[in-house]
């Protein structure tokens, strides 16, 4: 069974050139993650310091090795929190409307 885990990546202060050039890699690595529902959600504050994701994983051993192939991990600190429980609203299509 998986747990699902809030991550909390604190951004540095300053971005050098060699972040701000993996800023893409991360998107498409994110955007993966996301369409295999690994990455739950993920959210950048205005502010671009913040960013928190929900990720479910098995242990958090796995947790780790799915943040390490994140591009930035090397430039970012991490905070890891286990949840007891991850609920959010349903996601479906909109209703049909029959002329």
């Amino acid at each position: 069974m998986k747990d699902v885990f809030l991550v909390h990546i604190r951004l540095p202060e300053v971005f050098t050139t060699t972040l701000w050039s993996l800023v893409p890699k991360q998107r498409e690595r994110i955007n993966k993650l996301l369409e295999e529902r690994v990455v739950l959600n993920y959210s950048l504050d205005m502010e671009r310091k913040n960013v928190w994701a929900f990720i479910e994983a098995r242990s958090e051993n796995e947790l780790m090795d799915i943040l390490a192939t994140f591009p930035i991990i090397k430039y970012v600190r991490i905070d890891i929190h286990e949840l007891a429980f991850y609920d959010s609203a349903p996601v479906g299509l909109p209703d049909l409307i029959m002329n």
